[in-house]
């Protein structure tokens, strides 16, 4: 496989391996508790096992639950199966690859502008930021730098970096697929406005008001 593929392929890893993570570590965290024994376990040994998770990691408001069983679970099946078709495609004709064609030239730009977006915006959120959904004490609402554009740069940056994967393969089929991420995110944008709301009340909702959801100025 030609160098610039297995450098895309690292690149993925990593960002998938970095999402995966604190959803494979809050289930098992609770499978070692007890929590995903649900037909064995009392309620409870279930609540004690959730608050000290919670307790533990300083967390006063979340939708886990939710967030696992709407997005991480859909997250992944779309996720794999783009990747799987995309990198079909990618085994397939890596000879051109080594010609920069309209298209990869534009994956790449997808990619690397998606990961810089994604990456600025977790940087602006600093120890704000999680990969789940949880308000943790003393949370601050972050309204600043890249949020000031958009109320959800990371999403923006995701979207953009795993459509540019099959762009850059070529692969139609894996851009059809990826595509299906975009309503599973604007769906776990509703969930996490939800719990913003609840926690920030006014302020977010004037947030709102002055911000793009996702593409700034645009929607």
């Amino acid at each position: 496989m030609p160098p610039p593929s297995r450098m895309l392929l690292a690149l993925i890893g990593g960002h998938l391996w970095h999402k995966l993570k604190p959803t494979l570590h809050y289930c098992g965290d609770l499978g070692r508790r007890g929590r995903l024994e649900l037909s064995m376990a009392a309620p409870e040994l279930q609540r004690m096992a959730k608050h000290g998770f919670l307790k533990r990691h300083r967390i006063v408001r979340n939708a886990i639950r939710e967030d696992i069983l709407c997005f991480a679970v859909p997250w992944v099946f779309v996720l794999f199966a783009g990747m799987g078709v995309s990198a079909w495609d990618l085994v397939r004709q890596q000879g051109s690859l080594y010609i920069l064609s309209v298209q990869s030239i534009v994956g790449l730009a997808l990619i690397i502008i998606g990961f810089t977006i994604l990456l600025v915006a977790q940087v602006t959120l600093w120890r704000f930021y999680s990969s789940t959904l949880v308000i943790k004490e003393d949370h601050q609402l972050i309204t600043h730098g890249i949020y000031r554009l958009t109320r959800h740069p990371i999403y923006l940056g995701n979207i953009m970096f795993f459509i540019g994967v099959p762009v850059y393969a070529s692969s139609l089929y894996g851009l059809l697929t990826m595509s299906a991420l975009i309503p599973v995110f604007l769906n776990r944008i509703r969930i996490e406005e939800r719990l913003l709301t609840d926690e920030f009340g006014d302020a977010y909702r004037t947030y709102k008001e002055t911000t793009s959801k996702l593409i700034p100025f645009i929607y």
